[in-house]
């Protein structure tokens, strides 16, 4: 099992913080499809364990509160419903997302663009995602 860094910025934090989380990644992982593959599956395992277990409580500090304000929203990250989350639907979304060029990874300093493209574990410091969002309002 190797082990990757992901660079993760939260968009309810009105700081420019980023922060790296460590994720593991299969040994045969050497494409830009089987990274994305390992890593929703990490996330999905996550979410729905922690949809199993749920959040007891959560406390927040003034600056947490406010941080979270700036967002618009205030909320202790508690997960509602009672659906786990599908792997293959998320593998597939997450996949198309790329395809679809609607989220963009980086490799280090370099951009990647395909899925097929091939990629070294051991020559990569981290990794960097990018969701694009459109924009609003009236074309010009």
């Amino acid at each position: 099992m190797t082990e990757i860094k992901v660079n993760v910025k939260s968009v309810a934090n009105k700081k420019n913080k980023v922060v790296t989380v460590t994720i593991p990644c299969g040994d045969d992982t050497d494409s830009v499809r089987s990274l994305l593959t390992d890593i929703v599956k990490y996330c999905v395992e996550s979410y729905n364990e922690r949809m199993e277990n749920g959040e007891i409580l959560k406390v927040f500090t003034r600056e947490q509160i406010e941080d979270k304000a700036q967002s618009g929203k205030v909320s202790f990250g508690n997960i509602y419903g009672e659906n786990k989350a599908d792997l293959q639907k998320a593998t597939d979304d997450a996949l198309e997302a790329f395809s679809d060029r609607v989220a963009v990874l980086f490799a280090d300093d370099k951009k990647l663009e395909s899925l097929d493209e091939k990629i070294d574990l051991q020559t990569i410091d981290s990794f960097t995602f990018i969701k694009l969002t459109m924009l609003a309002g009236r074309m010009w």
